[in-house]
């Protein structure tokens, strides 16, 4: 094993590693891994996560067809799915939705459709292919998509419709939801059964978007039902919370996943990492350093770093930091500065 991977299987068994691991995802570093800076980093333990389906998906009687508009002199990506019961479709410029594929009952309806003539199946083959070629500082990770209510309101309908229709579509909302839940019941089984010792549910969620209510009812249970399943087949689970916690601390102190992954302290999220690890004593938290950090002096920086570790771990254990949502700033000098106070503390 390498050093960044020691420390992440230490970090995973909720065990005290050699330092504190420190990652990225390999879309928030420059793309050029030749630059001096990048490599030396590498060498000073940061490592790379690399998201890697272990599964195929096809589709019955649907068309998918992506093409690319322009409006308002603005190139945009849309993506139209065609099937026997009607069609929907979406729109994005640079990744960000412009219209989204849910907007009326009757796209429920065409959606319900397209996902239970959605298949999956197991792709275990490509992934432990793909994970042996990777250099010694990048680290796979098997990433399953978002549970049925996150999927319905950051991919399919958007947070302001999603709130109208589940008032007042709530029918066909429900029946989505049915349908969707089935696929990520399949799809469990099929990550459960697979490679990978860390498991990632890409959640992006954040509790004012929904509230203790709706967590309790659409969340928790799904929660409750497949982390049985990842558990008994010896894996670690961890979903990617982005944003504020507090309100719905107490339930997220019930699910029995893992790790909080991409937790975030004030000003985006709402809790310290003291208040985390006093909320959820024994969950993993895979950190997200507020961009805000990367642009202190050094010593200030590293000073930082020294008190969240000693909010977060005070016992060394069950915590790990990350760059997970955008680029830092200044990253060529902070992000080595990070490295340094890990490695020294």
């Amino acid at each position: 094993m390498t050093p960044i991977r020691e420390r992440l299987a230490a970090f995973w068994a909720g065990e005290r590693p050699a330092a504190i691991p420190y990652t990225t995802y390999a879309n928030k570093i420059p793309s050029d891994w030749s630059d001096p800076v990048i490599q030396q980093m590498f060498a000073d333990g940061l490592g790379v996560l690399r998201f890697i389906p272990t599964w195929t998906t096809t589709y019955r009687d649907i068309d998918v067809i992506d093409e690319t508009i322009t409006t308002n002199d603005t190139p945009q990506t849309r993506q139209i799915w065609r099937t026997p019961v009607g069609e929907i479709s979406a729109t994005w410029t640079q990744n960000w939705h412009q219209k989204y594929f849910l907007e009326t009952p009757d796209d429920y309806r065409v959606m319900t459709y397209i996902v239970e003539h959605t298949d999956y199946a197991p792709a275990y083959e490509s992934f432990t292919a793909q994970a042996d070629a990777l250099p010694p500082y990048m680290i796979t990770v098997p990433r399953m998509g978002r549970t049925p209510l996150q999927t319905m309101l950051v991919d399919y309908a958007g947070l302001g419709n999603f709130a109208l229709h589940l008032y007042e579509y709530e029918d066909e909302v429900r029946r989505l939801y049915d349908a969707l839940l089935v696929k990520f019941r399949q799809l469990a089984a099929i990550v459960a059964a697979g490679p990978g010792r860390y498991i990632n549910i890409v959640e992006n969620f954040t509790a004012e978007t929904l509230g203790p209510r709706r967590y309790a009812e659409f969340l928790l249970p799904v929660y409750e039902e497949t982390m049985e399943l990842f558990h008994d087949a010896g894996k670690v689970v961890g979903v990617h919370y982005d944003g504020k916690l507090a309100s719905v601390k107490d339930l997220v102190a019930r699910a029995p996943f893992d790790m909080i992954e991409s937790l975030t302290p004030p000003p985006e999220g709402d809790m310290s990492l003291a208040e985390a690890r006093a909320a959820w004593p024994d969950k993993l938290f895979w950190a997200h350093i507020n961009l805000s950090c990367y642009e202190l002096p050094p010593e200030q920086l590293k000073e930082e770093i020294w008190r969240r570790i000693e909010a977060g771990a005070p016992d060394g254990r069950r915590l790990a930091f990350e760059v997970s949502e955008d680029q830092p700033p200044c990253w060529r000098e902070s992000m080595p500065v990070i490295l340094a106070a890990l490695n020294e503390y």
